[in-house]
């Protein structure tokens, strides 16, 4: 199956169509997904709520092609998921997403700069080229004296920094963030989110791209563009964030 490209009306970055999954099969099936549908633009940030359970973290790793739906159409800047074979897939979700988890996920055996080299590396990108681009992705989040640090060596903010620079250094076009900033205290967490926020534009790296972040901390709700709630696997409502009010102001 050759890879499909789908231009959309609209600036939509990422786009979910009848998009179903269920775990499981007859009497312990367990609707995960029910048919959601879902733009989000470029240079839009966008906050997953709802309580645990309703298909938040199934829905991201669809859109992000970790996870295959039963039904529906997944798409990231025009690239159809179900048009690419397996290795095909791999290939593409590594230069269309990035991942920001709650835990960091740092070797803790690696520099910093080696930590934000790997996704390159696996990629086939020279170790000098990728220190490099490592070095620059980390100076563009703020950490340009900290590269030869080891993750022990960086408080929470400044991990989650590292962890930032790692999801941009391929420059994807879809951003997916699983409780980003769930360890950190609020200090962490608002200079984490600002981060975040800017990377939606070009302001990091000069990459407008679509920004997904999967929250319980009401906190940040304050940075969204919008805020999209989910109830037992359907999106149930969605209100404009400050951001995108602030944004409308201006």
């Amino acid at each position: 199956m050759s890879e499909r490209r789908i231009t959309f009306d609209g600036d939509a970055m990422l786009r979910l169509r009848g998009v179903h999954k269920t775990y499981g099969r007859g009497a312990t099936a367990v609707p995960a997904l029910r048919g959601v549908d879902l733009d989000v633009l470029a240079g839009e940030l966008v906050i997953l709520a709802g309580p645990s359970g309703c298909g938040k973290t199934t829905l991201i790793e669809i859109a992000s092609g970790v996870l295959d739906a039963d039904e529906g159409s997944v798409t990231v800047d025009g690239i159809d998921w179900r048009s690419l074979d397996r290795e095909s897939k791999t290939k593409r979700r590594s230069e269309l997403v990035g991942f920001v988890f709650q835990q960091f996920n740092l070797v803790p055996t690696l520099r910093a700069d080696e930590n934000v080299a790997v996704p390159l590396l696996i990629r086939g990108v020279t170790r000098r080229r990728s220190l490099g681009a490592a070095g620059e992705a980390l100076g563009k989040v703020g950490l340009a004296a900290r590269t030869t640090a080891a993750p022990a060596e960086l408080s929470g903010g400044m991990q989650q920094r590292v962890a930032i620079a790692r999801a941009l250094v391929t420059r994807p076009r879809l951003l997916v963030c699983d409780e980003p900033t769930a360890n950190l205290d609020g200090v962490s967490g608002r200079s984490v989110m600002e981060l975040l926020r800017a990377s939606t534009d070009g302001s990091v790296d000069g990459e407008q791209r679509c920004v997904i972040i999967v929250t319980h901390d009401s906190r940040i709700f304050e940075y969204a563009d919008r805020i999209v709630r989910m109830e037992d696997g359907r999106l149930t409502g969605a209100t404009a964030g400050l951001a995108h009010r602030h944004h409308e102001e201006g």
